[in-house]
């Protein structure tokens, strides 16, 4: 049987690089325009999530290295992610983290699919302020095919601890890039949502390596070479 990809899909993957090379600062400054139109508790989440952005991911991190290199931590969104609430498990809480898994996957640097109604009306809010397939949603009914994508980076969702189970052994199966799952099971305190860490599940890292020994050429050494010429 023929997989079809779902348009949704290569939407997000046309977007993406675009939206990561805004970087945390210019993607955080977008989003902060959005804050207003979300209740007091959402706000709250959504404001807290770009702060932590800043703090833990804003800046690249040089690390010089024991040769003398110089080495460039920096880090970069995953891709497509999927973000939801288990069927059955709506609530005002559940929609605060709901908003704490979009703007944390946004921040990061991912485009963003959301699921049915509350998904829908979140999109309204935050669309205006993002370039345009950013932030999608898709119908309930969907939800399985955007699941099965080869190509979805990851699942952050709300759920219990019976379908975060089935969820990664689903998702373990998957052939094509491996799939994230970020799920959140405390839907009382929302604990790993609110944990500083939380951020780190939606990015991935690259280090640049600039070789600054003579041996590894220096840059006045080919210098020196093309006026002997």
């Amino acid at each position: 049987m023929t997989i079809v990809k779902p348009i949704q899909i290569d939407v997000a993957n046309q977007v993406f690089e675009a939206w990561n090379t805004l970087g945390v600062q210019g993607r955080a400054e977008k989003l902060e325009q959005a804050i207003y139109s979300l209740s007091h508790e959402q706000a709250q989440m959504a404001r807290w999530q770009l702060a932590n952005a800043r703090h833990e991911i804003g800046a690249a991190q040089v690390m010089p290295g024991p040769t003398g290199e110089s080495n460039v931590l920096s880090t970069h969104g995953r891709g497509a992610f999927l973000t939801a609430v288990q069927a059955g498990l709506n609530s005002e809480q559940a929609s605060v983290g709901l908003i704490g898994q979009m703007f944390a996957a946004l921040v990061a640097g991912n485009p963003i699919i959301t699921v049915g109604p509350e998904g829908q009306a979140l999109m309204d809010q935050l669309a205006k302020y993002v370039p345009q397939g950013v932030i999608q949603n898709i119908a309930e009914s969907a939800r399985d095919s955007i699941v099965e994508a080869s190509d979805l980076a990851g699942v952050a969702i709300i759920c219990d601890p019976e379908k975060a189970q089935q969820l990664s052994q689903q998702l373990a199966q998957k052939p094509g890039l491996l799939c994230q799952l970020v799920e959140e099971t405390d839907l009382v305190r929302l604990s790993t949502i609110a944990a500083p860490n939380y951020i780190l599940r939606f990015v991935t890292e690259q280090t640049v390596s600039t070789n600054t020994t003579a041996i590894g050429g220096n840059a006045t050494l080919l210098e020196l070479g093309s006026k002997a010429e």
